[in-house]
């Protein structure tokens, strides 16, 4: 069982029947969902993009899938397909550098019409590790917890640091180390869940 996010089919067909005089709200949901992690996903792959530009970029270009119907849910996972959209726009941009004499990019393999299982399994790792740095970048950024509890997440869960050090260095018991680490993994679990299971 796969954890790489699933955007349902409803958010999907609502992205894509999408015109210019509808809500957006569909896409601006997909976007404060999909952005933080297609950024992480860009920065895994080592190609030395801006992966805040590779992300507007890649959204744009699955604007026009949705809405000329070239993703067929069922075909292959919606994850799948996203992570493969977007090492192609890599290998473009790489082979778009090359015709004009550069060469500071690393090439990106350029997947196949039908995703081989192990290059999915490989897509689906990148995409679980880019998502779980966009939720917990998210958690410690963007949430209402206190300072000193996300300087806790940080030493204990991110730094590996033992728990008695931390709980020295805070001036708090073990165990509260342990309950800040619980509430915030909880929270980080809650924004995954957000991005779709």
């Amino acid at each position: 069982m796969s954890v790489f996010p699933e955007t349902s089919v409803t958010l999907l067909a609502q992205m894509a029947a999408r015109t210019a005089g509808d809500d957006e709200a569909a896409w601006v949901r997909f976007f404060e969902l999909y952005a933080p992690a297609i950024g992480k996903f860009v920065e895994l792959q080592g190609s030395g993009r801006d992966p805040d530009d590779v992300v507007q970029e890649v959204l744009l270009k699955l604007v026009d899938v949705l809405r000329e119907g070239r993703f067929k849910p069922g075909a292959v996972p919606f994850r799948t397909y996203l992570a493969t959209l977007i090492r192609r726009h890599l290998v473009s941009l790489w082979r778009k550098e090359q015709a004009r004499g550069g060469g500071r990019f690393v090439p990106l393999e350029e997947d196949s019409a039908s995703v081989p299982p192990e290059v999915a399994e490989l897509i689906d790792l990148d995409w679980r590790l880019a998502r779980r740095r966009a939720a917990v970048e998210h958690v410690l950024t963007k949430t209402a917890v206190s300072p000193q509890s996300k300087a806790v997440y940080r030493a204990y869960a991110l730094e590996g640091r033992a728990i008695g050090d931390v709980a020295r260095e805070f001036g708090i018991p073990r165990n509260s180390v342990s309950q800040v680490k619980t509430r915030l993994d909880r929270l980080v679990a809650a924004v995954e869940r957000e991005m779709g299971d």
